[in-house]
């Protein structure tokens, strides 16, 4: 996968968390359910490892992930 940013080429990988990985459109001091509005999880539960399919670039230093 091409980087959106700098057009070079990004590191397949997953992004990984012992908790679940949530985007949301204000920061948080804590994370409790039920989400609140506008939240998205960006991780599956897989056994004790929430992750989920991501490209890192090393020229840009970000990271694109994929979610359900």
């Amino acid at each position: 996968m091409l980087c959106p940013w700098c057009n070079q080429e990004m590191e397949a990988g997953f992004l990984m968390s012992g908790k679940p990985v949530v985007f949301g459109p204000e920061e948080r001091e804590a994370m409790l359910w039920p989400r609140k509005k506008g939240e998205i999880k960006l991780t599956r539960q897989f056994w004790t490892i929430a992750r989920t399919p991501a490209w890192h670039c090393a020229s840009c230093k970000r990271v694109v992930a994929e979610y359900e």
